[in-house]
C-alpha cells in the first residue's frame, strides 16, 4: 500500500470517529508525529532576494514555468532536456 493509499484509509476512518475523547487521542497521537510548527521554515536574507529575483524572471517572462504534470514527468525522467 502506497502513502497516499494510507492516508485515504486513515482520513476514511478518522471520519467515521464521533466520540470526543477519541478524536483529543486520535489528535494528541498525531501531534507526538508531526509538530505544529511543521512548515515554519526561516530563510535567510539570501534565499528571499534569490526567491524574488526568481519571481521577478518569471513574473517577466524570462524563465519558464511547468504545470504539476510536466514537473512530475520531468523529475521521473531524470530531467532530460
Amino acid at each position: 500500500m502506497d502513502i497516499a493509499s494510507i492516508k485515504l484509509t486513515l482520513m476514511e476512518r478518522l471520519m467515521l470517529v464521533w466520540d470526543e475523547a477519541a478524536l483529543k487521542r486520535i489528535g494528541t497521537a498525531i501531534e507526538t508525529e508531526i509538530p505544529e510548527e511543521v512548515g515554519a521554515v526561516d530563510y535567510t536574507d539570501e534565499e528571499i532576494a534569490e526567491l524574488d529575483r526568481r519571481q521577478a524572471r518569471h513574473l517577466s517572462g524570462e524563465s519558464r514555468s511547468y504545470t504539476q504534470e510536466e514537473a512530475l514527468r520531468m523529475m521521473r525522467e531524470g530531467f532530460k532536456g
